[in-house]
């Protein structure tokens, strides 16, 4: 299969030579800006439970309302995945999603919106979405050469940190401003809600122009025999089950600390809505860069590196997160966080997704998925539990002990992982 155009060809070692396959880009663009309208509203969400009710523990509450849903319904969302054409199924999903923010939009604007509305609502979106991730990670290899999956997982990898850099900076002036003209927190989330919505919109719309190759679909058993057989070729590849787990550990222990981003602006920095954006900024540049760097350079060193360094570098940084109380310094601590999480988390996905067969892609990827949608929520309810109990830098400065402690006792160890090089 070539969805490249005859220059492209001729460019096989262009660093993203992969963004010449129309399809692929037309679904990469689409996701890029719904995900620059969702990075707004996660930053908004945090900012408007912890401005609403002034509590540590509703923020992690919120994480743990995401991972509910995600924790029940990611495996069964990743054996559909497997059985259907992902691109309807996405399209299906985002007007149930601008459902969502439309109605939490509309209770900003009828000033009766509290917390838990805002956890109600990432309860509805995280549910929506143990369908949607495990569709979007199975479809687009199938947009690509085989060759270009280094460039495709790492573009993939970069969308999340390069809206970072600007979507959360935006949001947090588009409060300023809303705040500013209505004094209303309730309205200002609720413009933010909107904006998410016409992101999702935006994205359905790109999705109509994507065409999807003809693919294998199981067919065999039913979906709960398809979500076992999963699990069994997970385990069975003790190689997935290891990626995943430092993945997961990375995730809970480090890259969640961004939902106490509130209490850091606020009760240690002194900063207000637009410097929240800055913190989201800073770490997202990092994870840009470093994303980056391991898509262009990780087929040519291998995975295993990447893994290796980026989570001793993460681990380090989140620790002195916890420890800084320096504005200047805080900033640069999370852009290395960025840069270290997002190494480590490129060198995993391209192995895994080089190495799973088409016909468990979907159910794989949602173990993957996992990652975002179950164990990132869980991680920032222990984050907002641990902050309420002792202190924010306590426990960011634990999260970051954690994850050194993973590395050198389980990942290190590993040869199979600290060799990892597969082969595009």
């Amino acid at each position: 299969m070539s969805q490249l155009t005859p220059r492209a060809e001729t460019s096989r070692f262009s660093r993203f030579g992969v963004l010449r396959a129309t399809q692929f880009r037309r679904w990469w663009i689409g996701y890029v800006i719904s995900i620059s309208g969702q990075q707004m509203m996660w930053m908004a969400e945090g900012w408007l439970i912890y401005e609403l009710s002034g509590s540590k523990l509703l923020l992690g509450l919120h994480g743990l309302a995401q991972a509910i849903p995600s924790m029940a319904l990611s495996l069964l969302g990743g054996a559909i995945a497997d059985r259907v054409d992902q691109r309807r199924l996405l399209i299906a999903l985002q007007p149930l999603q601008m459902l969502v923010v439309g109605v939490m939009a509309a209770l900003g604007f009828a000033q009766v919106l509290v917390a838990w509305h805002v956890i109600a609502g990432g309860f509805a979106l995280s549910a929506i979405g143990a369908f949607e991730q495990p569709a979007r990670e199975s479809m687009f290899p199938h947009l690509i050469e085989r060759r270009y999956m280094s460039q495709a997982v790492g573009l993939n990898a970069m969308v999340h940190p390069g809206t970072r850099v600007l979507a959360p900076v935006m949001a947090g002036f588009l409060l300023a401003w809303v705040i500013e003209t209505t004094a209303s927190a309730m309205t200002a989330g609720g413009v933010i809600f909107v904006v998410a919505g016409v992101g999702f919109a935006v994205y359905a719309v790109f999705l109509y122009r994507v065409d999807l190759p003809r693919i294998e679909r199981v067919s065999r058993g039913n979906l709960l025999e398809n979500v076992g057989q999963g699990l069994r070729f997970t385990w069975q590849n003790r190689i997935f089950a290891l990626l995943l787990g430092a993945m997961y550990w990375n995730t809970g222990f480090a890259l969640a600390i961004s939902v106490l981003f509130p209490v850091i602006a606020k009760d240690i920095l002194g900063l207000g809505p637009s410097g929240l954006g800055y913190l989201w900024m800073a770490q997202g540049i990092g994870s840009l860069m470093g994303a980056a760097w391991a898509a262009s350079h990780g087929g040519a060193h291998g995975q295993g590196r990447y893994i290796v360094g980026g989570s001793i570098v993460l681990g380090f940084a989140v620790v002195g997160v916890g420890l800084s109380t320096w504005v200047p310094l805080t900033f640069f601590l999370l852009w290395v966080t960025g840069m270290g999480g997002s190494s480590a988390s490129v060198g995993i996905r391209t192995a895994i997704q080089l190495m799973v067969p088409d016909d468990y892609r979907g159910r794989v990827m949602s173990l993957w998925g996992m990652t975002h949608t179950v164990v990132r929520p869980l991680g920032e309810m222990q984050f907002g539990a641990l902050a309420a109990v002792m202190s924010a830098p306590f426990a960011l400065a634990l999260g970051g002990a954690a994850v050194l402690v993973f590395v050198f006792l389980v990942v290190l160890p590993n040869r199979g992982i600290r060799t990892l090089r597969v082969r595009m």
